[in-house]
């Protein structure tokens, strides 16, 4: 322990190495692996923070050229030693500096919250006699020895609200020597556990009892391979995670819950703590950074055992981790889109490696090159095919082609309508799901056919009815919405397609009876507005809900008999190559969201394309066809997971100098691309051409091995920096992102 192993927190890739610090002799008895200190760098000994990885006895340069760690900010490891191997596994997998993977995984602040408590000093002499004084006086000071000899042990801040004084006689009492001040750490509760109900476990289905089986049979054996569970929408997922996570707490082990929205995670977390009580915590992006510091500090003392949260809960610094459960894999969301650009899947199978641990991933309809994993043997593969009450709900495929044949112009097909007045009738409740915020797509001009368009980011407005304004879903600027065409001065400007706000108005209009609720972006921007809205459906205070992808997946309400997807096209015309995919997965979990209880549930799927594939395999709940016929796609097309793809993404303010370096970049690649092992597709502009006035080309790269394509891609961006001036231009990479337009 002579000298630290030291990270200095900058993100630039030439000071990604280790840099050896002398250690003070006042702080060898304190400082381990995993803490946070304070060092001097470079030639003008600027203050840093930095983290220390290991020890050494060796170091790399002269002695006389060392510094010494400056000071330690932290009294314990912001890093175990398992998380430091993990942030190394990132930094090569996700080709970022290991600052940036350490500052990843730690909590974005790294601070106590103390809370300052007054006593009585009942063991100084002459106490009681000094107490009667101060209190016959009936001043300030006898007011809080009065409150305190009933309430001894409060917070100052709660004294000074409740006696209404400030801090000044408080004080004056400390001097005396009548009470003492002491600081106290304060860990906040996120969850309210006073309404929740202890539950028991159900008893298993056959299909359900044959996956734990299976399941905990790894746990047991510590067998780390990772393990899929194909269920079908209410097949019971969720009650499989419970037993063998029940399992894993009485063993004395710790579980991770994934899922992929904070949107889910309200009924998630009350499954749990029914089941489970105070072991369980949560962490998402709405809470405030100092919560979110005080349940990771929970899950490093032991004083939780299960966390559930979207995409950041898989570093939950659990020291006796037994199993990570990764709900809803095949969403998006679990991929970073910030640096480093980490696949959740991917980093909890490493997890589970360094700390032998099980890793569950669970999907009605898995991510195609998940379950092509499961083909190749590098999953296993549990499969329940039934739903708990046995009962699919009846898929409706509607022709809006010859609706409007019929004369129908309205987004609501007449089979959708009728369902839902039924449904009104009957005291039962329907979902409505449109994967669009707003009032309408955009505002268009119908003699000269002009668009409002956001001029920074080249996408057309949307029109938001509530302020009247048309918003740029990219940028987030607004404007007025025009009375007349800005370029030829017609009256005759409307508002084409339709968003969640205009699917809200038309259904007042059409049923003025019923109580509906919205849900997208612009209705959950609050804290516990997610929570808010779900709990109002649940508890029957609205007949309809209305919403976008927050709505399709996940979740439980029995009295919900009716679905309806308003336009279904939607994904499928995005010119993604996994559009079909998307499309498939979209309408197989909100169709899932209909007669999950005794009702018998109905889907009516509004679509101008009701012959393609994927619409064809939802309708009939058959993920195994469509899995058959879109790997057959992609293996001709050599698409992942037959291949890797490196999206290369360079924006600036200046198009000309972009578009003249993709091509120099392309020319490089060309030239080092021996025996032709990778595939080039572009320079072109990206599907968003501008956004907040920055210009926006791609080009992407396919590739057969993963490992091959990131060292090509990034040798032949070194080779670009060094022969052409990059300034001004910001480079974006992404190995296998999830949308290539």
């Amino acid at each position: 322990m002579s000298f630290a192993d030291v990270i200095i927190s900058i993100t630039h890739k030439n000071v990604d190495k280790i840099f050896n610090y002398i250690i003070p002799d006042a702080m060898k008895s304190q400082l381990c692996v995993g803490m946070r200190v304070l060092v001097p760098f470079g030639k003008g000994n600027k203050t840093y923070e930095g983290y220390v990885i290991g020890f050494s006895d060796g170091i790399r340069v002269p002695f006389d050229k060392l510094k010494a760690i400056i000071s330690i900010l932290d009294k314990y490891p912001v890093f175990s030693e398992n998380t430091i191997m993990l942030a190394k596994f990132m930094k090569e997998k996700y080709y970022s500096t290991l600052s940036e993977c350490l500052r990843c995984i730690m909590p974005s602040i790294v601070k106590d919250k103390v809370k300052r408590y007054v006593y009585l000093n009942r063991k100084k002499e002459g106490f009681q006699e000094l107490f009667d004084k101060c209190v016959s006086k009936n001043n300030l000071q006898s007011k809080v020895l009065e409150f305190l000899s009933e309430f001894d042990g409060t917070a100052v801040g709660e004294i000074k609200m409740l006696l209404e004084i400030n801090l000044a006689p408080i004080t004056a009492l400390e001097k005396k020597g009548l009470v003492q001040i002491f600081d106290r750490e304060v860990k906040r509760d996120v969850l309210d556990f006073s309404y929740v109900k202890k539950t028991t476990p159900f008893v298993p289905t056959d299909e359900q009892k044959s996956a734990i089986d299976f399941i905990l049979n790894k746990f047991y054996t510590k067998d780390v391979k990772p393990v899929l569970i194909h269920g079908v929408t209410g097949s019971g997922k969720t009650e499989v995670y419970l037993r063998i996570i029940d399992v894993v707490l009485k063993e004395g082990k710790q579980a991770i819950v994934l899922v992929p929205e904070i949107s889910l995670t309200p009924q998630t977390v009350n499954r749990f703590m029914s089941r489970f009580g105070k072991l369980v915590s949560v962490t998402h992006s709405r809470l405030s950074a100092g919560e979110r510091f005080d349940q990771w500090k929970k899950a490093r003392e032991g004083e939780i055992s299960v966390m559930i949260g979207p995409r950041s809960a898989v570093f939950t610094p659990f020291s006796k981790l037994g199993a990570i459960i990764i709900d809803e894999e095949h969403e998006h969301t679990y991929k970073s889109e910030t640096t480093p650009k980490y696949d959740v899947r991917e980093v909890a199978c490493e997890i589970g490696r360094i700390c032998g641990s099980i890793t569950v991933f669970g999907s009605a309809t898995p991510d195609i090159s998940t379950y092509y994993k499961t083909q190749t043997g590098e999953f296993d593969l549990v499969t329940i095919n039934n739903r708990v009450n046995k009962s699919f709900p009846e898929i409706n495929v509607v022709d809006m082609r010859r609706e409007l044949e019929n004369g129908n112009k309205s987004v609501f097909s007449e089979a959708l309508l009728n369902a839902v007045e039924d449904n009104l009738l009957n005291k039962r409740q329907t979902i409505l799901f449109l994967n669009r915020r707003g009032y309408s797509t955009f505002v268009s001009c119908r003699k000269c056919g002009y668009v409002m368009e956001c001029k920074d980011c080249n996408v057309s407005y949307t029109y938001h009815l509530s302020n009247n304004r048309l918003i740029c879903h990219y940028c987030g600027k607004t404007v007025s919405n025009p009375e007349t065409c800005p370029q030829c001065g017609s009256k005759y400007i409307k508002y084409f397609g339709a968003g969640t706000q205009k699917i809200e108005e038309e259904t007042k209009k059409m049923f003025p009876e019923a109580r509906t609720l919205r849900m997208d972006l612009d209705t959950t921007s609050g804290k516990n507005a997610h929570e808010n809205i779900l709990k109002k459906f649940a508890s029957g205070e609205a007949d309809i809900l209305i919403g976008t992808q927050m709505i399709a997946k996940g979740l439980d309400f029995p009295n919900v008999s009716v679905v309806g997807v308003i336009a279904a096209d939607m994904s499928l015309n995005s010119g993604d190559f996994k559009c079909a995919e998307n499309t498939f997965q979209m309408l197989t979990q909100v169709a899932g969201r209909a007669g999950r209880a005794a009702l018998k549930g109905k889907v009516f799927i509004q679509t101008y394309n009701p012959e393609h594939y994927s619409i064809e395999f939802a309708k009939n709940n058959d993920y195994l066809s469509f899995y058959n016929h879109e790997i057959t796609v992609r293996k001709q097309l050599v698409y992942p997971p037959f291949s890797h793809i490196f999206f290369i993404m360079f924006v600036s303010k200046n198009e000309k100098k972009i578009i003249k370096a993709l091509f120099k970049l392309l020319d490089i690649m060309i030239k080092f691309n021996k025996n032709n092992q990778f595939e080039h597709i572009g320079p072109s502009p990206a599907s968003i051409s501008k956004i907040k006035n920055q210009y926006r080309w791609k080009i992407i790269v396919k590739g057969a091995l993963e490992k091959n394509l990131r060292n090509y891609v990034l040798y032949c961006l070194d080779r670009l920096s060094e022969s052409y001036d990059l300034s001004g231009i910001n480079i974006n990479i992404t190995l296998n992102p999830v949308y290539i337009m």
